[in-house]
């Protein structure tokens, strides 16, 4: 996701929260913690006005990531049937296995959009230099790379991606991950 922590919506953090049955002093006290907030500019020594900040919430604060968690959490119920995904805070990943590369990219593809239709109603982007694609395949030439489209870009395909520190190859053979180690 693209600046996540920055557009985090804040009446969608509310509302989720009432949703999970939070009542009370708790939401009151999260609603004041993510009003009022303001932000300036320094440059050199001269400081700029104040500007309100409207959405997101606070970096570096523990209870913000917790709120941001609560807020994206949501995005994992979703993916399509047969699509799968990982989330670790701002990190996320999605998956769909099977011998039919057709099926598969239909259901990637429908996955990426209605994804990319729950960030738009819940203030988040997702981020096309930060998304790509690796075909996990043991047989060679079996099946064609996907073509999967983010907000109409083709999403490149790779040998190999990060994710949570692993590097995973197209073989899993963890080859990659295990020399980036050695090194």
């Amino acid at each position: 996701m693209d600046k996540a922590y920055d557009r985090a919506w804040r009446y969608g953090i509310l509302r989720d929260m009432y949703r999970m049955g939070l009542r009370g002093n708790l939401p009151l006290f999260i609603k004041n913690f993510l009003g009022r907030r303001t932000f300036n500019v320094r440059v050199g020594d001269i400081l700029s006005d104040d500007f309100p900040q409207y959405e997101g919430v606070l970096q570096g604060s523990v209870l913000s990531v917790i709120l941001f968690v609560i807020k994206v959490n949501e995005i994992v119920q979703q993916l399509p049937q047969y699509v799968n995904g990982s989330l670790y805070v701002d990190d996320f990943q999605i998956h769909c296995a099977g011998v039919n590369m057709s099926f598969i990219e239909r259901q990637l593809q429908t996955a990426i959009k209605t994804i990319t239709n729950w960030c738009d109603k819940n203030g988040f982007a997702l981020s096309a230099q930060k998304t790509n694609c690796v075909h996990f395949c043991k047989l060679r030439g079996m099946h064609p790379h996907p073509e999967i489209f983010l907000n109409g870009t083709s999403i490149p395909m790779v040998s190999e991606a990060k994710f949570l520190g692993i590097i995973f190859d197209e073989k899993l053979s963890f080859r990659p991950h295990i020399l980036h180690l050695k090194t």
